[in-house]
């Protein structure tokens, strides 16, 4: 048999997390055996009652037959409860342990892969489909084994009893498989939609949410109740074909079963009437053939929840072979002077029909602070985007301190990085723990005093009853704009990297705000390399290099004095948002 196909299924890579539980597996299974057992026990116990009860009359057997019927019901109910409660506990670590792995691979993947995933179906296998493939494993095991054993027990009975009789019984047999086939097969199909419809429910309840105020003033309750109704329907419509499905499959199986029983009889009861077949023994081959039917009844509901977990597995192991980052090199930095350049860059997005970058070159000195400028899609996040390798350049090379990018570990990379963009990332925690956000541990409070100070964030937090500890809510839902980015600048300071990534790091804040941060960024960039996008000019003016952008391509480069003097591109930009803002404070 070859076993190399099956550890590459689903179902078999999952069990593959099975060896360290051998001990309890074990357990279980002894469990199961003995819980299986008691089956057979049983129809032997009633045909032997048959001949010492009612036949021989033997007084002793109205105490000891009661007694045994009770020591045979604990075996199993003790065997029955032993075997779920040890497989249970089993997959309830193994569910731990994949689930571990489906976050550690997720973290780690590449920022394209992140783009294309939707959250909603990353979610949906987290809590769907993960539960689906283990929470119910326990079950699936125990009917597989204790069900699978009840009935070869069983059978054993039947052919020592009367082999002629327990070959007709296989006359169903073909029947049974073809039937279970086409459940298992047509179930598998339903799970596989049922979990992509479920992934796209939680898609749309995120987007939803996350739009309330878009809703409302839109007054969009219409469409997204339609929406939302559209999915809804297609999952009641598939739990109900599923259910049809998996109902259907229960009574054929035991039509075709008891077909089987009622050929059984026929045959035994011509075999009495020829004196082939003692009483007790009928008895006991009635007994075995009515007691094995529950379990070939579980057996035949086992089908679609095999089907249900190895379409759940499919999903999970769809996710966990997602390839991650990996390291461009194997050299690791300590901490860099600043110095970075791009050495003809390139970089285009997979969906895109032109490059966001073109051969740019760029040298930059350490402790200098480089603004990036220009219409949107110039270029701007893209490179800011290929300092940490968030991006990884179609062609050239990034170096920092005369070191490729290539040649290095991500962490040795991003260890150099402290980054602030505009789409502020906050977690609903205190305000301390989003400022000390990956180095909580080593964080005194006193460090996180200075850089909430540094970040003008001292008036928020001396307002507030609980200071730093205060919660701040899901992304930060408690705080204005201005507070959340402040707080993200607080974390980038914090963490004193050589290198600074500001992507429109002010853009949230009012004017007053505005000045003061940008005073403490003044002082604290001294001696870090900064890089800067900005929109609005004013917040760039000291910078020591103004690059303009258009188009993926440097078409001006230089200070703000040289480039308002050269009445190109940047004067162009300058002069605009300048008489913006003139008309907007004679206005007001």
């Amino acid at each position: 048999m070859n076993t190399s196909k099956f550890k590459n299924e689903p179902l078999g890579r999952l069990f593959s997390y099975l060896p360290p539980y051998k001990f309890y597996i074990g357990l279980a299974l002894i469990s199961m055996i003995i819980s299986a057992s008691t089956s057979s026990l049983m129809a032997l116990l009633l045909g032997k009652l048959t001949d010492l009860g009612f036949y021989e009359k033997n007084g002793l057997v109205a105490i000891w037959a009661p007694l045994a019927l009770i020591g045979i019901s604990i075996l199993h109910g003790g065997g029955q409860f032993g075997s779920n409660y040890l497989l249970q506990k089993v997959s309830q670590s193994v569910l731990l342990q994949v689930r571990l792995t489906m976050f550690n691979k997720m973290i780690h993947w590449p920022d394209e892969t992140v783009q294309k995933e939707q959250s909603g179906r990353v979610i949906s296998r987290y809590v769907n489909e993960a539960s689906q493939a283990l929470s119910s494993a326990s079950e699936v095991l125990t009917v597989m084994i204790r069900d699978s054993l009840q009935v070869i027990g069983l059978l054993l009975v039947l052919l020592w009893h009367n082999w002629q009789l327990t070959a007709v019984t296989f006359i169903v047999g073909p029947f049974l498989i073809l039937i279970l086939k086409a459940v298992s097969s047509r179930m598998k199909k339903l799970q596989t939609t049922n979990q992509e419809t479920f992934g796209q429910m939680i898609t749309l309840l995120t987007e939803i949410y996350q739009a309330e105020r878009l809703v409302k003033i839109y007054n969009a309750y219409k469409f997204e109740e339609e929406r939302f109704s559209h999915v809804n329907r297609k999952l009641k419509g598939l739990a109900v074909k599923s259910k049809v499905v998996q109902s259907l499959g229960t009574p054929l199986t035991q039509i075709v079963s008891m077909c089987g029983v009622a050929i059984v009889v026929f045959v035994a009861l011509i075999q009495a009437q020829q004196e082939m077949l003692s009483f007790s023994e009928f008895v006991t081959y009635i007994s075995a053939m009515l007691l094995m039917l529950p379990a070939i009844k579980k057996l035949a509901n086992l089908n679609g929840n095999i089907a249900k977990m190895s379409a759940a597995a499919a999903s999970l192991y769809d996710m966990i072979d997602i390839p991650v980052e990996k390291d461009p090199g194997d050299k690791t930095l300590g901490r860099i002077k600043g110095d970075v350049e791009f050495r003809n860059v390139t970089y285009q997005y997979p969906t895109a029909e032109r490059p966001s970058l073109k051969n740019f070159n760029l040298k930059v000195k350490a402790g200098q602070m480089i603004a990036l400028v220009g219409a949107s899609g110039a270029g701007k996040t893209t490179i800011i985007n290929l300092i940490p390798r968030f991006l990884i350049p179609a062609s050239g090379e990034i170096l920092f301190d005369g070191v490729s990018q290539n040649e290095l570990t991500l962490q040795s990379i991003r260890e150099q990085i402290s980054l602030v963009t505009q789409d502020v990332v906050l977690f609903d925690d205190t305000i301390a723990a989003n400022i000390a956000y990956g180095a909580a541990h080593k964080t005194s409070e006193a460090e996180i005093r200075k850089v909430a100070e540094a970040a003008y964030l001292m008036p928020l937090i001396e307002s507030l009853p609980n200071g730093f500890n205060t919660i701040i809510g899901e992304r930060g839902s408690k705080l204005s704009g201005g507070q959340k980015q402040r707080i993200s600048i607080a974390r980038a300071l914090l963490k004193n990297a050589p290198l600074l990534l500001l992507d429109e790091a002010t853009s949230a804040l009012d004017t007053e705000s505005e000045k003061y941060i940008q005073a403490s960024l003044e002082e604290l960039q001294k001696g870090r390399t900064s890089f800067v996008v900005a929109h609005r000019l004013s917040t760039v003016i000291n910078a020591d290099l103004i690059v303009v952008m258009d188009e993926g391509e440097i078409v001006e480069c230089g200070t703000h004095v040289e480039l308002l003097e050269k009445g190109g591109h940047y004067a162009h930009l300058y002069n605009i948002q300048f008489n913006d803002t003139s008309k907007q404070a004679e206005q007001s």
